[in-house]
């Protein structure tokens, strides 16, 4: 039998723990967003040499008959639902519908990771709600559309309800909608943020929530719901004003030659020759990286070593973001790694001892620093695979449990 047991879970509900299931081993670890325990076990993870990482502990009397519900993903509470002795956990999104306030008090308890969408009247109602993340408030009585549509004129013909609402984007691009029939049908829209051409700004704009932020584009901009990496293809194919939902890269000059408008809801990443080029040109983005040739950039990646050979490539040194493992040459000195490196939002950076001081001076939001055990006694850990080679073998007395969900 394994001697340590790593639960690695979104929830884990340990009210039926029993003392043998625990008695197995030398160490247990549980590693959750949301612990669900009663008083009996509650003593018993006290007793035994149990680590518990976890964000929420929710206690639940022992004599109350309680189902935890999981839902991964988007969630919907309608007036319909019986949440009767139903602990309703929801990682991601919970939309609470019009008319649904009496549904939501029927819960036990509601615990949201991300975000609850709920009417505005029903804002402070709820005693039984936790939202790890944050509350969004809509209009009674509208219809919730998805973030980023385009209103059309087969929208406009399919349109039923009188208010419809958007947690991100609305776009009104077309400058040849049927602007008539939207006011016939006595349409009203509100978003976090409206984007529509100038031609139909004046016209539209009574129907528009006062709390909109509005944002007027030229017209002819066209909408790109994706990354973009901008070429001249790009330009052919939606034209030079341009609506991207995503992140932006520009690398070639002929394209952004031609570029004569720009809104990006994200990055917007330019080669530092192109700077000046792209500050004539009319934008609205959410952030600007400039990115220098002299700087190396390296994100995205399950692993990086970065050695001595890789530093002279970048006179500016190197950005090191969003990578599993960052592993550091043990030919690198204290000054390269604080002049030449700066790190962020990487799980684990392995280096020496000697080095470990001068990393945590230039990392941010890195969950671990320092060499693997096998090094630190004096193993060679490049000889029997790498730091995934040392991880292996700190593992082979270890059962590891990865899941959505775990009842103990």
């Amino acid at each position: 039998m394994k001697k340590n047991k790593v639960i690695n879970v979104a929830t884990c509900d340990a009210r039926g723990v029993t003392e043998d299931s625990l008695a197995g081993y030398e160490n247990i670890t549980i590693n959750a967003a949301t612990l669900i325990i009663g008083e009996r076990s509650k003593e018993l993870l006290n007793r035994y040499p149990v680590t518990m990482n976890v964000s929420n502990v929710l206690e639940i009397p022992d004599n109350q008959d309680v189902t935890v519900k999981s839902i991964n993903g988007k969630g919907e509470i309608g007036a319909d639902a019986d949440g009767t002795g139903i602990f309703l956990m929801v990682n991601g999104k919970l939309v609470i519908t019009d008319g649904s306030k009496e549904a939501v008090k029927s819960y036990y308890r509601i615990m949201v990771n991300g975000k609850a969408l709920v009417p505005k009247s029903y804002e402070g109602c709820f005693s039984n709600i936790q939202v790890n993340g944050k509350i969004e408030c809509y209009p009674d009585g509208a219809t919730i559309i998805k973030a980023n549509t385009e209103i059309d004129n087969l929208f406009l013909s399919r349109a039923s309800n009188p208010l419809y609402y958007c947690s991100g984007n609305l776009f009104f691009l077309d400058s040849g909608i049927d602007t008539e029939k939207m006011i016939e049908k006595k349409l009203k829209f509100a978003a976090k943020k409206i984007v529509i051409v100038e031609s139909l700004l004046t016209k539209l704009i009574p129907i528009f929530d006062e709390e909109s932020d509005i944002v007027q584009v030229p017209d002819g901009t066209r909408l790109i719901n994706d990354d973009v990496e901008l070429k001249t293809k790009t330009i052919r194919k939606y034209g030079t004003k341009l609506c991207v939902c995503g992140n932006v890269s520009i690398q070639e000059s002929e394209a952004l030659a031609s570029l004569e408008y720009l809104f990006a809801d994200g990055t917007v990443s330019v080669d530092k020759e192109l700077e000046d080029v792209f500050d004539e040109i009319d934008s609205v983005y959410t952030r600007l990286k400039v990115i220098d040739p002299e700087l190396g950039y390296i994100t995205d990646r399950p692993m990086v070593k970065i050695d001595t050979a890789v530093l002279k490539k970048y006179p500016k040194g190197i950005q090191v973001e969003d990578c599993a493992t960052v592993r550091l040459s043990k030919e690198l000195s204290a000054e390269d790694i604080i002049e030449k490196l700066h790190i962020s939002d990487c799980a684990v950076v392995v280096c020496t001892k000697e080095q470990e001081e001068a990393v945590g001076v230039i990392a941010e939001d890195v969950a671990m620093i320092g060499a693997p055990r096998q090094e630190q006694e004096g193993g060679e850990d490049e000889k029997d695979g790498g730091i995934f080679g040392s991880f292996l073998n700190e593992l082979k007395d270890t059962q590891v449990i990865n899941a959505a969900e775990y009842k103990m």
